[in-house]
């Protein structure tokens, strides 16, 4: 059965989550910089991971947080 209280959670934890993932893409794109800034030719450690870290950060951000919303709003009020 769905619940209100646990849908009100999960739409809070949608754009807490969109948020997170936009500050989180602003610092991976700050990190990757300041790499190009120090040594132009050679491709960072994070440059290089890039894909895999925009993945990672969307489905934990994106995905997780409003799955949390909803069981926790959910929880509240049976």
């Amino acid at each position: 059965m769905i619940s209100i209280a646990g849908l009100i959670g999960g739409v809070m934890g949608i754009y807490l989550g969109w948020l997170n993932y936009r500050l989180l893409l602003g610092y991976m794109e700050a990190a990757i910089n300041k790499g190009r800034e120090r040594n132009p030719a050679q491709k960072g450690r994070v440059e290089l991971a890039e894909p895999l870290i925009r993945k990672v950060i969307f489905i934990l951000t994106i995905i997780g947080i409003p799955i949390i919303g909803y069981l926790a709003g959910a929880s509240f009020v049976p």
